[in-house]
C-alpha cells in the first residue's frame, strides 16, 4: 500500500501541475460561466438552458481532460524508459498500475468537482437554488471518468499517446451509441448483427452513466441505478487494470 500511495501521489501532482490541463480547465470554467448569458437570451427557459449546457459542458471537458491525461500515462514512460527507475525498485507491476490509476483518478475527480462547484454557483445565481439533483449526474460522471481512465491506461500500455487517445475517443463514441447500433442492425445481415452484439458486450455501455437529460427535465432518478452504475464502473475498471498489468508485465522494459 505504501508503494501504491507514493506512486499515486506523484501521479496526482504531475497531473495537477500540467500547464495544458490548466488551459483546458480555465476554458471549461469560462464556458460554464458563459451559460448565464445563454440562459438570459433563452426566452424564459434560462434554468433549463443553463443546466442542460452546463452539465453537457462539464462532461465534454471532463472527458477531454481524462483522455488527454490518461493517454500518455504509461506510453510516454515506456518510450522514455523511465519505468526502469520505478520497476528497478521493490515495486511490482500491479502496484505501478494501481498507483498510476488512483493518482490520475483523484486528479480528474478534483477537476470535476471544481467544475461542479462553478456550475452549482451559476445555477444558484440564476435563481435555481442548490441544484441537488445534478449531484447524481456529477457522481456518475466521476464514475465514468474512473472507468475511462482504466480504459485509456490499457490503450496507453499498447500504443503511442496519440493512438491511445484515438482509441479512447472511438470507445467513447461507440459506448454511447450501443443501443442505437443494435436498433440499426435489427434488419441487417447476420454477420453485421453478430459484430454489433460483440461490440455491445465488449465495449462498456457508457449510457449507464448518462442521466443529464433526466436531471434537466426533472425526471425521477433511482438512487439504486446510480449505485449499480458505480458497481459496473468498478468491476469493468478492475478488469481493464488487470489487463494493463498483464501487458506491462510481458513488455521488455
Amino acid at each position: 500500500m505504501k508503494n501504491i500511495f507514493v506512486i499515486a501521489k506523484n501521479t496526482f501532482r504531475a497531473a495537477i501541475r500540467d500547464r495544458i490541463l490548466h488551459g483546458i480547465l480555465v476554458f471549461a470554467l469560462l464556458f460554464i460561466l458563459f451559460t448565464v448569458f445563454l440562459g438570459s437570451i433563452s426566452l424564459g427557459e434560462d434554468l433549463v438552458v443553463i443546466r442542460s449546457i452546463g452539465l453537457a459542458g462539464m462532461y465534454l471537458f471532463g472527458m477531454i481532460i481524462t483522455i488527454f491525461l490518461a493517454s500518455s500515462l504509461i506510453s510516454l514512460e515506456i518510450e522514455r524508459r523511465t519505468l526502469y527507475l520505478i520497476l528497478s525498485k521493490p515495486v511490482s507491476t500491479l502496484e505501478l498500475v494501481l498507483g498510476k490509476f488512483f493518482g490520475l483518478f483523484a486528479a480528474i475527480a478534483l477537476i470535476t468537482l471544481c467544475m461542479a462547484a462553478v456550475y452549482l454557483g451559476v445555477v444558484a445565481y440564476a435563481g435555481g437554488g442548490f441544484d441537488a439533483p445534478s449531484l447524481g449526474a456529477i457522481v456518475l460522471q466521476i464514475f465514468e471518468a474512473g472507468l475511462f481512465v482504466a480504459m485509456v491506461m490499457l490503450f496507453s500500455s499498447l500504443a503511442t499517446p496519440f493512438a491511445a487517445a484515438i482509441y479512447g475517443i472511438l470507445v467513447l463514441y461507440i459506448g454511447h451509441s450501443l443501443s442505437v447500433l443494435l436498433q440499426y442492425v435489427q434488419h441487417r445481415s447476420i454477420a453485421l448483427k453478430a459484430v454489433a452484439k460483440a461490440l455491445y458486450y465488449i465495449v462498456p455501455n457508457l449510457e449507464k452513466f448518462n442521466i443529464r437529460n433526466a436531471i434537466v427535465h426533472h425526471m425521477p432518478v433511482d438512487v439504486g441505478m446510480i449505485l449499480l452504475a458505480g458497481l459496473y464502473a468498478l468491476l469493468y475498471a478492475a478488469v481493464l487494470l488487470y489487463l494493463a498489468k498483464q501487458l506491462l508485465a510481458k513488455k521488455d522494459l
